[in-house]
């Protein structure tokens, strides 16, 4: 395959999902890690072949580092990625306070975006790569994408983490204003997956999709098929369609 590829986030998840269907389909892949060997092995856990691994190279480093972000996306042939997936997420960690739920590094989301658009802007490409974004529905600016039952949830208890994945959504969509001499990043899509889960998925066939002005409302999606359907309708096709500059709600 001729379309290269740079992972932040795929130590697991929906991004390491989508990694793995990647590698399998022989495209070749960059992958920034802080703990290389936790890929690898989680790669090989779930299948991907030693001759696969040919196509994939793992650095070590810290999405929140711009040396190592430019070194991710622009490898020593001196040609930029085609794609950039970004799957960054901190894990979560309970606390007693009145929104209960926070994060291990509350603005680690934020903080990788605006790391990658820096790394960009001084690597200065002609050519600007795609960007596929793995954030989370309850922070539309379109009508309610969570069933009705969900929504003391995640507007109490997934404040926190909401609030980073905001952010770091308004560094991407401020791309879509700027003028095409000033932006970084060629056409973009936002992945909006509701409630994760893991499990084998039902398919890619099986998800259900919407756009941020008509979403599709859903209890839960199993992270593989997030990456899945990554791979098969934003990764694969030349160009992202009816995807592009959009935000896209996904369940199962």
């Amino acid at each position: 395959m001729s379309q290269s590829i740079a992972f932040l986030g795929a130590t697991g998840g929906c991004a390491g999902s989508c990694l793995i269907a990647a590698l399998n389909e022989g495209y070749t892949c960059r992958a920034l890690a802080r703990t290389p060997s936790k890929l690898t092995s989680s790669l090989k856990a779930n299948g991907v072949s030693e001759s696969s691994f040919a196509n994939l190279e793992v650095m070590k480093g810290n999405a929140k580092d711009v040396s190592a972000v430019k070194s991710l996306l622009q490898p020593p042939s001196g040609s930029i990625v085609d794609t950039i997936v970004f799957g960054v997420g901190a894990a979560p960690k309970l606390r007693l306070h009145i929104m209960p739920v926070t994060l291990d590094d509350p603005e680690l989301c934020r903080t990788a975006m605006a790391t990658l658009m820096a790394a960009l802007s001084e690597i200065k490409a002609a050519t600007k790569p795609r960007l596929l974004v793995i954030s989370t529905t309850g922070i539309t600016r379109g009508p309610r994408d969570v069933p009705l039952a969900y929504v003391p949830l995640y507007h109490w208890m997934l404040a926190v983490p909401h609030v980073d994945k905001e952010i770091m959504e308004k560094l991407v969509w401020e791309q879509k204003d700027k003028a095409e001499t000033e932006k970084v990043i060629g056409e973009f899509a936002i992945v909006r997956p509701t409630l994760l889960s893991d499990g084998q998925g039902v398919g890619v066939q099986k998800v259900r999709y919407g756009l941020e002005d008509s979403p599709a409302l859903g209890w839960m999606i199993d992270r593989k098929d997030v990456g899945d359907w990554i791979f098969e309708k934003l990764l694969e096709p030349s160009e992202l369609g009816e995807f592009r500059d959009q935000a896209i709600s996904l369940t199962a």
